[in-house]
């Protein structure tokens, strides 16, 4: 009887367990994140699962499924869910955002061509970006700094695209630029008079961490030195943002530009974002949405 009673209280158990996992299972679903705003024109906003009040959309918000959109008059968004489906949706519409569809809607809807490299753009989003294991930018006490250096903070370069950049100082003819690795191996250095110096294809791996440095070349004066760190992106990761960005220059579609603009900053890379966000202002003059965007990663 004892074992019996055992053998019961443990089939309860693992019930109430699973049936906990299951219910923190179904609550986690409900927060998911499903579709990408990646055009704006005008004004929207969202009442988002278990909240009493609607917030503003702004270009490049991920919303979570069961997320009721309403758009206001002469407003025109695009929504990108992550299976790649794609709907446009016009002035005065309502819709309710299921898994991959809307679960209602209301006023004028328009489905897009999809884009079938949205579930790699949703994965890479929920990564964390390149340089996130490196430390901040190493300084060092001296009275003049070498500003403007890029990359970054952590920021992110395509390999055989990568190119090193700083302000030269007043004066300054010369300077030595030195590359390690996280172990803290040389693998790069050259003396330079340029402010821009491209680095080799083989010098620097993909998806690997890196710490750079520029050094003044006086002969009258002590050396003045700037760090900074950067990653580079994967081979895969580089391989999928290429060949979209070629597809993408093909359609001249100003939502799928936008799609490339946030894939480049999931991926950590500034410079080509802003690149890709001048290419869509240049077709949308007058976009707020995009010149936000710029302004927020310091586009020049």
């Amino acid at each position: 009887m004892k074992k019996r009673g055992r053998c019961l209280g443990l089939i309860i158990f693992i019930f109430l367990f699973i049936l906990g996992n299951f219910s923190s299972w179904m609550s986690t679903g409900s927060d998911e994140k499903v579709a990408i705003v990646c055009f704006l024109e005008g004004k929207a906003s969202m009442l988002e699962p278990g909240e009493k009040e609607r917030s503003e959309i702004d270009l490049f918000d991920w919303i979570k499924s069961g997320a009721i959109i309403k758009t206001d008059s002469e407003t025109k968004l695009v929504l990108a869910f992550s299976n790649g489906d794609r709907y446009e949706l016009g002035e005065k519409t309502q819709v309710t955002v299921g898994q991959n569809k809307f679960t209602s809607q209301i006023g004028s809807i328009k489905k897009l061509k999809p884009v079938p490299v949205m579930p790699q753009i949703a994965s890479i989003s929920k990564e964390s970006r390149p340089g996130s294991r490196l430390s901040g930018i190493r300084l060092r006490g001296t009275k003049r700094v070498i500003s403007g250096l890029y990359p970054s903070e952590g920021a992110a370069v395509l390999v055989d695209k990568a190119m090193i950049t700083f302000e030269p100082l007043e004066g300054v003819e010369k300077y030595r630029i030195e590359i390690e690795d996280e172990w803290g191996n040389n693998v790069f250095s050259v003396e330079t008079i340029s402010p821009r110096v491209t680095i080799s294809p083989g010098i620097i791996k993909p998806g690997a961490n890196y710490y750079w440095q520029v050094r003044t070349l006086e002969k009258d004066k002590p050396s003045t030195v700037s760090y900074a760190a950067f990653a580079t992106v994967s081979e895969d990761h580089a391989r999928i943002r290429n060949a979209f960005k070629v597809q993408v220059e093909k359609s001249k579609d100003v939502a799928n530009l936008l799609l490339l603009a946030q894939m480049e900053m999931a991926l950590g890379l500034r410079k080509e974002t802003c690149e890709t966000l001048g290419t869509a202002l240049a077709l949308f003059p007058d976009s707020t949405e995009i010149k936000k965007a710029m302004s927020q990663i310091e586009c020049k």
